[in-house]
């Protein structure tokens, strides 16, 4: 199995079946390691915040933010499995459009583990924000003040989760495939869920870990690390449980990535062209074993070194196919117009894939019918 340092770390949070309750110190240490580039650009922030409000406030306890049950701010951790990982941006934005109007009570639970301290499940990019305030800019303790808090019961820990993922809409920094996707992980390994669509995100998370590869999202600052994936729109995600893909398919992916055996991130196009093609072999129920997936990679390898990038030749050998089959399908338009509905996507690429993996191998291929028409003439291959 290929060893990435930086994935190991980013999978092995949902290895522990536990919870794991962090201070607001700890929360921000943890994220800024993780990227830390963030740290000098916080930094900048708060020395603007500094001269954009002088003289406005000259301690934390001037500044009027709402008032609900008051608890002490050092007694509130944040439960690392139930929030999503800090959004360094958005803890910058927040900084740099500050007013007190704009606090929100935080969200809170009391867990027995943790007797006379607050669980924040909502709410930690608030209280983050207020611990640098404190702390970063007027250099003061945090057991000195009070935050505002709204205390739910704790029932059942996963129901609080869905909770989380309903609640969390437009009003407030919005979750992204890759929020629900970590919580839908941290649900089945921390609380048990048995629901279906989670246990499916579960699975693929699986098979990413296996294989040196973690689903990420540029937020985090960890997007050019060695493994990162980060379109899981349409690959590890969809808006439906009908129309997502099948674990199988990640699969398939992880093992051809081991197989490849790049140190880099997975590209976009990449993850679109070839969760698209094992999407159709699943569906048509071609046996994709190792051996398959040992062969397509030296395919790749020996006719567009595997590369999927827009300015890779795969796309330019695809484009010179369709222009000639647009051409003769559409002259008068071709003439009039030139080159119409050409572009760097599936639609376009896996009739190509498949009529060159079809003419250099002896694999199994799925048929791909595309809405547009497009077939590939034999003379224009490798």
């Amino acid at each position: 199995m290929l060893i990435y340092k930086h994935a190991d770390i980013v999978n092995k949070r949902y290895t522990n079946s536990q919870s794991n309750f962090v201070t607001l110190e700890s929360r921000l240490d943890q994220s800024l390691k993780l990227a830390q580039y963030f740290k000098a650009q916080l930094e900048q922030v708060i020395d603007e915040f500094r001269r954009r409000n002088q003289g406005k406030w000259k301690s934390f306890k001037d500044m009027n933010i709402c008032k609900a049950i008051m608890v002490p701010a050092d007694k509130i951790l944040i439960d690392s499995t139930m929030q999503r990982p800090v959004n360094l941006k958005h803890i910058i934005k927040i900084i740099n459009y500050f007013k007190e109007t704009m606090v929100m009570a935080i969200q809170v639970y009391e867990d027995p583990q943790k007797p006379g301290h607050y669980i924040g499940w909502d709410g930690q990019h608030t209280a983050i924000v207020l611990y640098i305030l404190i702390t970063k800019l007027f250099g003061e303790r945090l057991a000195d003040y009070m935050f505002p808090v709204v205390i739910y019961p704790m029932k059942h820990k996963l129901e609080i989760r869905r909770n989380f993922i309903l609640l969390n809409g437009d009003a407030k920094e919005p979750l992204e495939y890759i929020d629900k996707f970590i919580h839908q992980v941290y649900g089945v390994k921390v609380d048990g869920s048995d629901d279906p669509e989670w246990l499916d995100t579960a699975k693929k998370n699986d098979y990413l870990a296996q294989s040196g590869l973690f689903a990420t999202n540029s937020k985090f600052g960890d997007e050019d690390e060695e493994g990162a994936f980060t379109l899981l729109a349409d690959t590890l995600m969809s808006k439906s449980l009908k129309i997502r893909k099948h674990p199988d398919v990640t699969r398939m992916f992880s093992k051809y990535w081991v197989y490849l055996n790049p140190a880099r991130p997975v590209e976009a196009k990449e993850a679109r062209m070839l969760y698209e093609y094992f999407n159709s072999c699943h569906e048509q129920k071609i046996n994709v074993d190792d051996q398959y997936l040992l062969d397509l990679v030296a395919f790749n390898k020996k006719y567009f070194e595997a590369n999927f990038t827009e300015t890779g030749s795969f796309w330019s050998k695809v484009k010179k196919a369709y222009e000639s089959w647009y051409q003769k399908a559409n002259p008068e338009a071709y003439a009039e117009n030139g080159l119409k509905g050409f572009v760097t996507e599936p639609r376009c690429g896996i009739p190509f894939y498949i009529a060159q993996i079809k003419k250099s191998t002896k694999l199994k291929t799925p048929k791909y019918d595309v809405n547009n028409g497009f077939t590939v003439n034999k003379d224009l291959l490798w």
